[in-house]
């Protein structure tokens, strides 16, 4: 009975460990399917080195038979009934080291914005400058500097003031027919645009404009007066007949047809008036004036050069008339300055002054007549024409007045950078705010003097107006001079230049 008892129990033992050894056979065929495939992994990674493609043997080890402790049973073998048989250990097979990753390469900086390249769409002075570096600078040289009887000076500030960009763009795409300024129109407008950019993109800390060019505005002259001016004052530099660096002359052809079709009369007369600084071409108009033409002499030389391009000029004015000027002061000014031109004090100042019309110009009246003081009575007038302004300036010269002067002044003289500005309103604030206000708007500020702050004032008034005016003051007016020993305050030239300095701070330069 004991006996059936045991071995029933054993039977199912026996069971259990086929089963097992079943077990450890599959899970050996596993193994070896998996090492086969890190084997052919392995020599992918390995690639051209020999020793790691080749196929190793794998072994298969067994745990070595554990020693029975004292008093215990014997180790079952393998395969014995109602034992668990021990897996196989598989020894790994080493993998080629992973290649070592190269460090990755810091992230570049972002670059700045480029200004663009030849083929662009977008003008920019980086273009320009590198247009006119191929094409330009072997005749305009180096930063534009021209060269003296055979091309001119294209960034001088002077000649950039009174250019526009229009007459630019006309020169450089049509070129000056019969001279070596050939078209330059296959440029593209981008690039003509960028040479425009890069011209203009000159600094000169004591440039100002010399004018505002009105491209409309005509200015009539006789032609055969013109060419007899144009023989005496123009004929050395620009040739006999206006062909200048043709005839060997030292200046650019001003009668050639394309630079007559892109100049208008007033670029013509300003730049004939003030001239070119660090050129040659000095200014033939006021004290500082090669010649000190008149405005009307100018007007004949224009009528001139276009009469002789075949245009026709406009014409002469007929010469100024002080009696027709009284009936338009009459008509227009009287109400304001009074009858006689003395003005009112607190209301509109003298303009038959002495020193009043020895220091201002025709050009600057007519400019203040066209221009008015914006925020102020005086207000702007362009509907009377230049023969209305020339009748009423003669009848205002023509008024008698005792003692007369002549003050030399020089519109291109620049005494504001000369200045300090602070020390400058330090002095306004002590000597001319109770008349002229505390911000220089005058009338406005219920001052007795005019608005000298008056952006109106600053941009018609050159510096050595504004100079000669406190040095002179204004005879019969509260305005007495304020420089030297017989000055209100016996300033000197350094705090008139300090007062210039910050009246310029209040508005723009002529």
């Amino acid at each position: 009975m004991g006996q059936r008892v045991s071995e029933s129990r054993q039977e199912p033992n026996s069971m259990v460990g086929l089963a097992l050894g079943i077990a450890g056979a599959v899970t050996l065929v596993v193994a070896l399917g998996m090492l086969a495939g890190e084997i052919v992994q392995g020599s992918r990674v390995a690639g051209a080195n020999p020793r790691l493609s080749e196929p190793r043997p794998f072994i298969v080890t067994e745990k070595p038979e554990a020693t029975p402790a004292k008093g215990g049973p014997p180790p079952a073998a393998h395969g014995a009934p109602g034992t668990t048989p021990p897996k196989p250990e598989v020894a790994a097979t080493p993998k080629a080291p992973a290649p070592t990753p190269a460090p990755r390469p810091a992230p570049a900086p972002t670059p700045a914005p480029a200004d663009p390249p030849a083929g662009a769409t977008v003008a920019s002075a980086k273009l320009g400058e590198e247009t006119y570096n191929i094409f330009c600078i072997a005749c305009h040289q180096p930063e534009g500097k021209g060269k003296v009887g055979f091309a001119p000076y294209i960034r001088n500030s002077d000649f950039l003031a009174l250019a526009s960009d229009e007459f630019l763009r006309q020169s450089i795409v049509q070129g000056r027919p019969g001279t070596a300024m050939v078209p330059w129109a296959h440029l593209g407008p981008v690039k003509v645009d960028s040479l425009i950019l890069y011209l203009r993109s000159v600094t000169d800390p004591n440039a100002k404009p010399v004018a505002t060019i009105d491209p409309a505005k005509k200015h009539p002259g006789d032609p055969a007066a013109g060419q007899a001016l144009y023989a005496q004052y123009c004929a050395a530099c620009h040739g006999a007949n206006a062909n200048g660096y043709a005839e060997g002359g030292p200046g650019p052809a001003i009668g050639n047809t394309a630079f007559l079709a892109a100049a208008s009369d007033d670029f013509l007369f300003h730049t004939i008036k003030h001239g070119r600084r660090g050129t040659p071409m000095m200014g033939f108009s006021g004290s500082a004036g090669l010649a000190n033409l008149s405005d009307a002499e100018i007007g004949h030389v224009i009528a001139y050069l276009r009469h002789r391009n075949g245009e026709t000029p406009a014409p002469a004015a007929r010469q100024a008339d002080a009696k027709a000027g009284k009936m338009h002061y009459d008509a227009n000014c009287a109400a304001c300055h009074q009858p006689d031109g003395t003005g009112r004090p607190g209301f509109a100042p003298s303009i038959r002054n002495r020193d009043f019309l020895a220091i201002a110009s025709d050009e600057f009246i007519k400019d203040t007549i066209r221009n008015g003081r914006i925020g102020t009575s005086m207000v702007q007038r362009p509907d009377l024409s230049d023969q209305v302004l020339d009748d009423i300036i003669a009848y205002l010269r023509a008024l008698p007045v005792g003692n007369s002067v002549t003050i030399k002044v020089d519109p291109t003289r620049q005494l504001a950078p000369r200045g300090d500005q602070a020390a400058g309103h330090r002095k306004y604030d002590l000597y001319c705010a109770s008349c002229h206000g505390m911000d220089g708007k005058g009338y406005v500020e219920g001052g007795s003097g005019p608005g000298i702050g008056l952006p109106g004032f600053l941009r018609a008034a050159s510096d050595d107006y504004i100079y000669q005016t406190l040095k002179q003051g204004r005879i019969g007016t509260a305005m007495r001079p304020f420089l030297g020993a017989a000055g209100l305050a016996n300033l000197s030239d350094q705090d008139a230049f300090d007062l210039i300095s910050y009246l310029r701070s209040l508005g723009p330069a002529p």
